[in-house]
């Protein structure tokens, strides 16, 4: 099992960042590398090429002026204590016998030189045997044919190429190591949270919906990730408890109506002796099943406005014209039953929505404050600005309705026990909250004391939504 994890944590995304980031720093290592190393071995050589070619100008110059007898002369006491710091010579007659020096033999080339040498004085310039010193120098023929070479040890410039060499392997090890390892935490890490994601929503797959992904609190992305995935799980869950209470409320308000449409054909099969019972028997069930086709008719419709395919029917319409169309409609029905419904009109009220949608939103508001409120009640619609947005007041003086049912009068089939007695199936409201839900228009109940007072929140128009 341990073999396994490793194997994912090598094949996570971090870890291959890790690696890429490796290679960069190891691109960036080698170019650091061969900068140091160029311009310190070029500052190095030029230092020996300027101590050599100083003595090799200082003799040549002697040779001039003193003759070849004070070269040989100053070779000797320079060599006499054979130190390494002295320098390399050779010097030659026309000939090419040697007339002084600590190096056996030079072939006699004008021009710079590298080669090996040993620890060894007088040991032949191409014939070294140790890497770490070579005698790097310059030689030249005089004015009378005699050969100069004049040379220094390159050590210090040889020793200084490896040590760049050495520390930046070992720098690059170190740098790899420690990155390796921080790629193999981080990913451990990365690999720990991903699990967590996938153990919780194998958990939810499996119906245990209160499952829900740790979060750390650092604001990451994983982070940010398992919030917004919590807040998803939040929404399924609430979605499948809606649809496990509206089943419970179908299931509970339908079965009534069925039971009742069973029980008249039923009577009306035992106990109707005339064409007149059995048309009246009929007539009954037609207005059960109608009943029950308005109900599955508006749930049809709550599902496609919940899907939001409406929204391709968006056009700009005029908020003033869909309100006063309800109050000419439903000031006769409210007058019919002692209440009186106004109308209050904003001078501009214009909304990106459809016109058709919002019509029924404010109908079926307007028809539950009429349907349920007593006799002498006093109903308003009205426009309000609320800063660069606007807001539909639908408000009445009638008994209003518990703080504490805001919320669920929202609800599929839910439906208040004063309202019990009266018609509807508990969906007029639900259909409200669907359409405002398509638009982003945010609806709230409050106390207008007395009474109910519903505030239909606009969002603001944006871009290409005219107001």
């Amino acid at each position: 099992m341990h073999f396994v994890l490793n194997s994912r944590i090598f094949r996570t995304i971090s870890f291959q960042l890790t690696a890429l980031f490796c290679l960069i720093i190891a691109a960036c290592l080698l170019a650091l590398l061969f900068t140091t190393y160029v311009t310190t071995s070029a500052a190095l050589r030029n230092q020996l090429q300027t101590e050599v070619r100083t003595q090799l100008n200082t003799f040549a110059d002697e040779a001039k002026s003193d003759g070849i007898e004070t070269i040989v002369q100053d070779i000797n006491e320079r060599t006499t204590a054979n130190a390494r710091d002295a320098g390399f010579y050779f010097l030659s007659n026309p000939a090419g016998q040697k007339l002084a020096g600590n190096i056996i033999k030079v072939t006699a080339i004008d021009g710079w030189m590298e080669s090996g040498v040993s620890d060894q004085p007088d040991t032949a310039l191409d014939t070294a045997t140790d890497d770490d010193h070579q005698i790097w120098g310059q030689g030249v023929h005089l004015a009378d044919g005699s050969y100069l070479f004049v040379g220094q040890d390159a050590f210090r410039l040889l020793t200084a190429q490896e040590s760049i060499i050495n520390s930046f392997l070992w720098s690059a090890a170190v740098a790899f190591l420690l990155a390796g390892l921080a790629g193999y935490l981080m990913s451990k890490g990365f690999l720990k949270r991903i699990d967590d994601i996938n153990t919780t929503s194998l958990a939810i797959i499996d119906g245990q919906l209160k499952q829900r992904i740790p979060v750390r609190g650092t604001s990451d992305e994983i982070d940010r990730l398992s919030t917004n995935l919590n807040r998803l799980f939040d929404s399924n869950q609430a979605l499948l408890e809606s649809l496990k209470q509206v089943s419970a409320n179908i299931a509970h308000d339908l079965r009534t109506p069925l039971s009742r449409l069973r029980q008249g054909l039923e009577e009306a099969k035992a106990n109707a002796k005339n064409k007149l019972a059995y048309a009246e028997a009929i007539d009954g069930a037609i207005v059960e099943a109608d009943q029950l086709l308005t109900t599955f008719a508006a749930l049809l419709r709550i599902s496609q406005i919940e899907s939001g395919t409406r929204k391709s029917g968006f056009k700009n319409v005029d908020l003033n014209e869909l309100l006063t169309r309800v109050a000419d409609v439903y000031s006769a029905v409210a007058e019919d039953q002692g209440k009186k419904l106004t109308f209050a009109a904003l001078s501009d009220s214009h909304f990106f929505g459809d016109g058709e949608l919002l019509l029924q939103m404010f109908a079926n508001l307007t028809e539950n404050a009429i349907r349920h409120t007593p006799e002498g009640t006093d109903i308003s619609l009205s426009v309000e600005e609320t800063g660069l947005s606007q807001c539909v007041v639908v408000a009445d003086s009638g008994p209003g309705i518990p703080e504490d049912q805001h919320d669920k009068v929202f609800e599929h089939f839910f439906r208040l026990e004063a309202s019990r007695t009266t018609s509807g199936n508990g969906l007029g409201l639900a259909l409200v909250a669907a359409i405002a839900k398509l638009h982003g228009i945010v609806v709230k109940l409050e106390d207008n004391k007395p009474g109910l007072r519903v505030l239909l929140n606009f969002p603001q128009p944006s871009d290409g939504h005219p107001k």
